[in-house]
C-alpha cells in the first residue's frame, strides 16, 4: 500500500490554496485533486509499507516532535508538464520535518515514489493542479500567475493518509 505524510494548514492558507485549485480546474477541466478530494498539502514524505498499524503508532509519536510553525510560499513552479504548484522557502521547520518523518518511518516502509520525498532530494510543493497536458499547463499558469502573491502559511497538522486514492488514515494538531 502507498502512503503520505503531509503538512497541512491554517483555515485561510488552506481557502486561498483551495480556491486556485478550483479555479484551475474550472478553466482547463483537469479536476483530478478535487474530484479525489485532495485538500492543499505540503507532502513529506512517500512510503510503500504492508504494516498501517506500525505506521499510526510511529507517526503518533512523530507528532509529537513536530510543532507548529510558518512557512512562506515565494513561488510558482512546475514539474513539466504534469503538475504546477505554490513553492514555500525552504527553512529549517520543512528540512527537519522530511528529515524526521522519513528516518523515523523508513524502520516500517520502503521509499515510495521513486525517492522524491527524501531529504536532499525533495522539492516542498502545494499541488495546485496535477494530470496536466502541455496545453493545459499553459493555461493553468496563467491563472495561477494572475491570482498568485506571496504569502505566509501556518503549518498546524500532519497527518498519514493512503494515497490512489487520497484518504487521510489519521491527522494531529501540531503543539506551539
Amino acid at each position: 500500500m502507498n502512503y503520505a505524510v503531509v503538512l497541512k494548514f491554517d483555515r485561510e492558507t488552506e481557502n486561498k490554496i483551495q480556491e486556485l485549485i478550483d479555479e484551475v480546474a474550472e478553466i482547463t477541466g483537469c479536476d483530478y485533486m478535487k474530484q479525489i478530494k485532495i485538500p492543499p498539502h505540503i507532502t513529506v514524505s512517500a512510503l510503500v509499507s504492508d504494516n498501517e498499524e506500525a505506521l499510526l503508532l510511529e507517526m503518533k509519536s512523530v507528532a509529537e516532535l513536530v510543532n507548529k510553525d510558518f512557512i512562506y510560499f515565494a513561488n510558482i513552479g512546475v514539474f513539466n508538464p504534469l503538475v504546477i504548484y505554490l513553492g514555500p522557502v525552504m527553512n529549517e521547520f520543512l528540512q527537519n520535518t522530511c528529515r524526521t518523518v522519513n528516518e523515523r518511518l523508513l524502520k516500517y516502509a520502503d521509499v515510495g515514489n521513486r525517492g522524491q520525498y527524501l531529504p536532499n532530494q525533495w522539492v516542498p510543493h502545494a499541488a495546485v493542479a496535477v494530470k496536466l497536458t502541455p496545453d493545459t499547463l499553459k493555461e493553468a499558469f496563467a491563472v495561477v500567475q494572475e491570482k498568485f502573491s506571496a504569502f505566509g502559511a501556518a503549518v498546524e497538522k500532519i497527518t498519514l493518509a493512503r494515497t490512489e486514492p487520497y484518504k487521510e488514515l489519521c491527522s494531529w494538531e501540531l503543539e506551539e
